[in-house]
Order: structure tokens, then C-alpha cells, then sequence
């Protein structure tokens, strides 16, 4: 959460198409959004300020997004997160509540996603 209570945001994808989709389809959503295109920048961002929604694609350079979610959920265990991902991994690796948001996600759905997550952390 930013100093007044709006949430932030980090959407993590390396592929600069998708940030920038996913930028428009949020802008008129409450909050900060930052974005990144690796779990590296993505954690330098999160040590200058810790979002309180985190939207991460699984397969990223370097790090994938199920490590990054843990590595953030080690210094944030209340972590809103949502794994943008092309094929479902196996539910035995996923954190029972990471959300799985399957490519292409319907705009409705990643909205919708976005919405509860900060009304989550509102309470």
C-alpha cells in the first residue's frame, strides 16, 4: 500500500507488449503500477518500495515468477499475487493462494483480479 491507503502495483513480464497491455488495461485503476521486465528489476523496485499486488508472468529471464513470489512473500507473507502464465504448472508447486491468471486473460478477468486484490488489502 502507498502512504494513502491506494494499492500499488508491480506487473513483472518480459515481454514489453504485454507491460504495455496491461498498463492501459489499469490506468483508470486506483493505485501506483510499476512494471518490470525481470524478477531482478523487479526486485530492486520491491526494495525501494514493496507493492501491495504483485502480477507476475511465470517465465521470466533469470528467475521465474513462482521464486520471485516467494522471494517477496519471505519479506511481505501478505503478498497479493497473480501468476500470468501461458500454461497452468502444476498445483502442487503453486502457493495455494497465488491466483492463476492463464494467457490470454480476458481483460474482465485480470480487472477483476486487480480489484479484489486491493480490496483484500484494504481490510
Amino acid at each position: 500500500m502507498t502512504t494513502d491507503g491506494a494499492p500499488s502495483y508491480l506487473i513483472v513480464d518480459e515481454d514489453p507488449l504485454q507491460l504495455s497491455a496491461l498498463r492501459r488495461l489499469f490506468r483508470d485503476v486506483p493505485g501506483t503500477k510499476r512494471s518490470a521486465t525481470s524478477a531482478e528489476e523487479a526486485l530492486v523496485m520491491a526494495e525501494q518500495e514493496m507493492p501491495s499486488v504483485l502480477i507476475v508472468a511465470y517465465i521470466l529471464p533469470g528467475m521465474d515468477g513462482l521464486t520471485l513470489i516467494s522471494t517477496l512473500r519471505a519479506k511481505t507473507p501478505d503478498l497479493v499475487c497473480g501468476l500470468h502464465t501461458t500454461s497452468c504448472p502444476s498445483r502442487d508447486i503453486v502457493p495455494p493462494d497465488v491466483t492463476i491468471l492463464l494467457k490470454p486473460c480476458p481483460p474482465e478477468r485480470m480487472r477483476a483480479f486487480a480489484l479484489s486484490a486491493a480490496a483484500q488489502r484494504a481490510k
